[in-house]
């Protein structure tokens, strides 16, 4: 009997614990979906965000599905390994959910172009996980944890393209501490706080800086760890955000979808920039005016149709392979033959994301999809042959590629 009253009340408080997650992610979605909309509007507020992907809420339920595939992976890979540790699937659910609210620009910083918006937004969402300690910290999880989380989700906006770096990570967490005291200057009725105890006691130590060998650089004194789980999450969200479906999910930033035209690429092109220069790519509004990314003042750079040629052309998953031990990250050429510089251009982007895993055993694999020609694999299968083994070479790890029926 007593056996059986254990049981049920294991069982009862493991269903409830269920229930009281799935209600409060439900409320951090709905805090999110907020911040989410003002990030939309801002897209048309500024015109160097009127081509970007989206970073909202499709985007966001995409990679919590993502991130946690990653997270298997990296696991797997990474037993055993000192510098990453295990990952507590709610806090990267709950950072998966919040990590681009900061695209809506805070409240605590003024923005006058959408560059700079960008180049702060995990910053901006790290403070918004701060400004909903409370109702994040209902779901048990550690909210400065989460913090931190949106913070690395960008190895460009953080400053940790090392996730191994002392020095990196110091960094980092003084950013976060800084906007903080911002915040607080500004709201000072309204004040949060950024708790470091869980990584470090704040001591320091002075080393040569990586950047100047002659500098030295004061360096918190971490838990290694602690460190180590934090390196772990954010390389999983970092790999799930990197994932995005372009294709199943065509969409800006300011909500109008894309519409590519797989067959306008320029060849031979010795560019991506040749490549796309008349690529026949557009964005519809929710009224339906399209609107060319070759209209003078909407893709001046280029951009736009690079990433939306490229990262249309891709579907991406992470998994472990069991042969080599290795996390991969792998490819799907959904088109070989269309916008191939474009399309290597955005597989170079998410290998960026592997660099940033150092002491970590990684690869990358690329699938082409689809039936061709004789004289069309043989195109492609020089193109792809060349680009794999400049990126193994660049990125120190292996970058291979086959072809896979339609």
């Amino acid at each position: 009997m007593k056996k059986f009253l254990s049981a049920f009340l294991f069982t009862w408080l493991f269903l409830f614990a269920q229930i009281v997650s799935a209600t409060g992610l439900d409320t951090i979605k709905n805090i999110s979906a907020e911040y989410y909309a003002n990030g939309k509007a801002r897209a048309w507020q500024f015109v160097e965000l009127r081509t970007y992907s989206d970073h909202g809420t499709h985007h966001a339920a995409l990679v919590a599905i993502k991130s946690k595939e990653a997270a298997d992976a990296i696991e797997r890979a990474g037993f055993g390994n000192v510098w990453y540790s295990s990952i507590d699937r709610l806090e990267l659910e709950v950072a998966a959910i919040m990590h681009d609210t900061g695209m809506d620009g805070g409240k605590f910083k003024t923005y006058t172009d959408g560059n700079t918006l960008r180049k702060d937004h995990s910053l901006n969402s790290a403070i918004h996980v701060l400004e909903n300690r409370e109702a994040i910290a209902t779901l048990g999880v550690n909210v400065d944890a989460v913090a931190l989380d949106c913070m690395g989700h960008s190895k460009s906006c953080s400053g940790v393209r090392d996730l191994t770096s002392r020095e990196q990570w110091t960094d980092c967490f003084n950013r976060i501490d800084s906007a903080v005291e911002l915040y607080n200057q500004k709201f000072p009725n309204a004040q949060i706080y950024f708790d470091k105890s869980t990584w470090t006691n704040g001591d320091t130590y002075q080393k040569p800086s990586e950047k100047n060998p002659k500098q030295l650089v004061e360096i918190y004194n971490f838990n290694r760890e602690t460190l180590a789980r934090s390196a772990a999450t954010i390389a999983a969200l970092r790999l799930g955000d990197a994932n995005r479906e372009a294709a199943q999910f065509p969409y800006t930033q300011g909500g109008e979808t894309i519409e590519v035209d797989f067959d306008s690429y320029v060849t031979p092109a010795k560019t991506w920039r040749d490549e796309i220069a008349k690529a026949k790519i557009f964005m519809i509004d929710e009224n339906g005016t399209r609107t060319s990314l070759l209209t003078q003042g909407v893709d001046t750079n280029g951009f736009g149709r690079m990433y939306m040629s490229g990262e249309g052309n891709l579907s991406m998953s992470c998994e472990f392979n069991s042969k080599t031990q290795n996390v991969r990250e792998v490819f799907k050429v959904l088109h070989g033959t269309s916008f191939p510089l474009s399309t290597q251009e955005c597989i170079e982007e998410r290998l960026g994301e592997l660099d940033t895993m150092k002491k970590f055993p990684v690869e990358a694999h690329i699938i082409i999809v689809g039936d061709y020609s004789k004289l069309d694999k043989k195109k492609i299968s020089r193109t792809y042959e060349r680009y794999c083994r400049e990126a193994t070479r660049k990125h120190q790890f292996p970058v291979t590629f086959e072809f896979i029926g339609g």
